[in-house]
């Protein structure tokens, strides 16, 4: 990711996948799910996201009632991660148009980051009344893990899965079985994503972080050696890598792998060294 918006972390401000989400009129005609990325600002935000909010504060001042500008405003601020602020101006969006899905599912993301889960769900659910959306699915996927319900997780990671031909929808679903109990689902789930999408490194990422989880060392190193030669250069699959060896025991090859993503980022290859010194195990859908 960046497959989606819920990456911003770090401020990475790639634009949003396209949604594989419509809503069907009476007339029965389909049309595509707004997004984020079709707002008219979003490039400008992309490019210069402080400026973007004060030009935008002004514009919504101006004219409260500008939907779009106020929509802009809360994409700028989940850019920021100011995500108050991001409730705040969707809310102003639905409070002239109840039936604005995209405002609703901002702000369910902002709520989930924030870390108001069932009420993130709530304005995902609201959004789905209007328009069919994996994003939507996403958002209450992830906050129901987070509420303990694996099941209704997994569930709703299935349908994003389905909507959105997402293969991090599937590494979310299997993160949510084994969560519940069913590792075998889980590792069905991630070797199914394997084959759809043999040259994406995904899945053996969840997969090493879960089996080492689970004291399958030699396995989680094996998934975790894939997903390198999958990416080489990326400072996600080496990162699996290094962490999987250090938590091994394996310092040297750590170290190795480190110096390995050195060549090509060597500031992703320090921010690593520094986080293996106090690395404990984990999960990458934790």
């Amino acid at each position: 990711m960046s497959k989606h918006f819920f990456q911003y972390a770090n401020a990475k401000l790639g634009a949003m996948s396209v949604l594989c989400a419509f809503c069907v009129a009476s007339t029965g005609c389909v049309t595509q799910a707004r997004t984020m990325s079709s707002l008219p600002c979003a490039e400008e935000i992309h490019s210069n996201v402080t400026y973007a909010v004060v030009k935008l504060s002004a514009k919504a001042a101006a004219d409260p009632f500008d939907t779009d500008t106020q929509l802009c405003l809360a994409y700028a601020y989940i850019a920021q991660e100011k995500f108050p602020a991001a409730i705040e101006a969707a809310s102003r969006v639905l409070a002239i148009d109840k039936a604005n899905a995209l405002a609703l599912r901002m702000r369910a993301f902002a709520r989930y980051r924030l870390g108001l889960y069932q009420i993130a769900i709530d304005d995902a659910s609201a959004s789905l009344k209007f328009e069919t959306s994996g994003e939507a699915y996403e958002i209450m996927g992830k906050c129901r893990l987070h509420l303990g319900d694996s099941a209704g997780a997994a569930e709703d990671f299935r349908i994003w899965a389905n909507l959105d031909k997402s293969i991090e929808a599937r590494c979310w679903m299997g993160s949510a079985l084994w969560t519940g109990g069913d590792q075998a689902g889980a590792l069905k789930t991630w070797e199914l994503a394997e084959v759809i999408a043999p040259k994406d490194p995904e899945p053996f990422i969840w997969k090493a972080g879960f089996l080492f989880r689970a004291d399958d060392k030699s396995g989680a190193l094996d998934a975790a050696k894939r997903a390198v030669e999958l990416a080489p250069d990326s400072p996600q699959t080496l990162g699996t890598l290094a962490r999987v060896q250090s938590w091994s025991g394996d310092a040297k090859g750590a170290a190795e792998t480190v110096a390995q993503l050195a060549k090509t980022n060597p500031a992703a290859a320090a921010k690593l060294a520094e986080k293996l010194k106090t690395s404990v195990p984990t999960t990458k859908g934790a």
